[in-house]
């Protein structure tokens, strides 16, 4: 081979290796800007599910707990009704009612 071959030849391979890169960079950039919008949704996910049940009782339960006047005692009231429940509580040492 000549060396006008070899100099055609090196710029070919630079030049394919210049566009090689360029879709390497717009695969990473992609891939940069998938993964920021993927922790984002991962974050509100999280809160979701963990401020969704607070929500929920907060605006949605507690207005019906208060206007039906429902307390802990009572509902502790009616999980005593329960049968076993007392035999339970005395096994462990509770007092009934606690």
């Amino acid at each position: 081979m000549s060396e006008q071959d070899d100099h055609t030849l090196l710029r070919q391979l630079i030049e394919r290796n210049n566009r090689v890169l360029e879709d390497n960079n717009k695969i990473l950039k992609r891939l940069y800007h998938w993964s920021i919008f993927n922790g984002i949704l991962r974050v509100l996910w999280y809160v979701v599910l963990i401020g969704l049940p607070f929500a929920l009782y907060f605006y949605v339960l507690e207005p019906y707990f208060n206007a039906f006047g429902s307390s802990y005692d009572t509902f502790q009231v009616g999980l005593n009704e329960i049968p076993g429940v007392r035999a339970f509580q005395e096994f462990f040492g509770g007092e009934v009612g606690e």
